[in-house]
């Protein structure tokens, strides 16, 4: 990553933060896309923050996305890790709803690609974060999935497009990662059932083949080899960093 400059959407918090402090850790420039500031500087960034920048926007806003690239020069490495959950019954979904997490999931990675590609003049390397709802079906999670599944698809279409400009596009799909919007999801879900929130985590983790929820940095980990030139002939495709949940 030494000498790279990327843009991690998604990077106030949980996985996109983490994969932020990643790259910085390995030597490259990063700029941080995010409609939210960071709650403080993590202690990566607070050693080196000279090679980290960090820009608000709404990734579902065009405009806003145009202008937290206006600038740049050059980029080689994306990663769109900005998304919202939906937990909610199909019939109680409203379109509304579903417009909101189609517009950020789907809507926010499409744009950032297609504001960062006219900057890969080099080649380059594209993450996008997907999930395993994009694989698997999950009680309430219709119109999340049907936006996780729709970045799985674009994702190896843009793969073959960009292939003959250097530039590589793959996913990562996360399982349970101890996230914010985690946390967010199972407190739903202990809501629901009327449990308290520690007792519906805890059955959450033991569901997991290794019997716990991934830590942001584990994630961030995945993302940075598919970034890396060790990845250099792996493109169209997506690593599932889930714990085994697709392999049950």
């Amino acid at each position: 990553m030494s000498a790279r400059t990327a843009v991690v959407t998604g990077a106030a918090r949980g996985i996109g933060a983490a994969t932020a402090d990643r790259l910085l850790e390995e030597g490259g420039t990063v700029v941080g896309v995010d409609v939210l500031p960071p709650a403080e500087p993590s202690p990566v960034v607070a050693k080196h923050p000279e090679r980290f920048e960090h820009r608000i926007a709404d990734v579902s806003d065009e405009a806003a996305v145009a202008r937290a690239f206006d600038g740049l020069d050059r980029i080689d490495v994306l990663v769109n890790v900005a998304g919202t959950v939906l937990v909610k019954p199909f019939l109680d979904t409203t379109w509304a709803d579903y417009r909101r997490t189609l517009d950020v999931n789907l809507g926010g990675t499409i744009l950032a690609c297609r504001y960062a590609v006219p900057l890969m003049r080099d080649g380059g390397v594209i993450v996008n974060v997907a999930s395993i709802s994009g694989h698997i079906g999950q009680t309430q999670h219709a119109v999340y999935a049907a936006s996780k599944g729709a970045v799985l698809s674009m994702s190896r279409g843009l793969a073959w497009e960009l292939a003959p400009l250097g530039i590589r596009v793959n996913t990562v799909s996360p399982g349970s990662v101890d996230t914010a919007m985690l946390r967010e999801d199972i407190g739903i879900e202990a809501r629901r059932l009327g449990q308290p929130f520690e007792r519906v985590k805890a059955e959450r983790e033991g569901e997991q083949a290794l019997g716990r929820w991934a830590r942001p940095e584990e994630v961030a980990h995945a993302i940075a080899f598919l970034a890396s030139r060790q990845a250099s002939f792996i493109t169209g495709t997506d690593l599932l960093v889930d714990s085994g949940w697709v392999a049950k």
